[in-house]
């Protein structure tokens, strides 16, 4: 099962292989059945897969800045507490 085919989803190059990929089944609307079109689909399902792993490791590198960021301001946090306790 594909992602949903909407261009504005998926990069340029995905797009051309979705477009390729509709035509080839309108074209051939009995023979997409018995794998004329069969190519065309490997072809756009592979480009999604490495728009998803893109996007994972975009997501993973923006998670890591998120979370040293929090940490940040943990310790922040800690140092200001520790410096409220010793002065009372």
């Amino acid at each position: 099962m594909h992602p949903d085919l909407s261009p504005h989803l998926h990069t340029n190059e995905c797009n051309t292989f979705t477009f390729e990929y509709k035509d080839c089944t309108e074209k051939h609307r009995f023979l997409k059945f018995l794998g004329r079109c069969d190519d065309a689909y490997n072809r756009m399902v592979h480009c999604f897969h490495l728009e998803r792993l893109a996007k994972r490791q975009k997501n993973y590198e923006k998670s890591m800045k998120h979370q040293e960021l929090v940490r940040q301001k943990i310790l922040i946090e800690m140092r200001e507490e520790k410096k409220q306790e010793l002065e009372m």
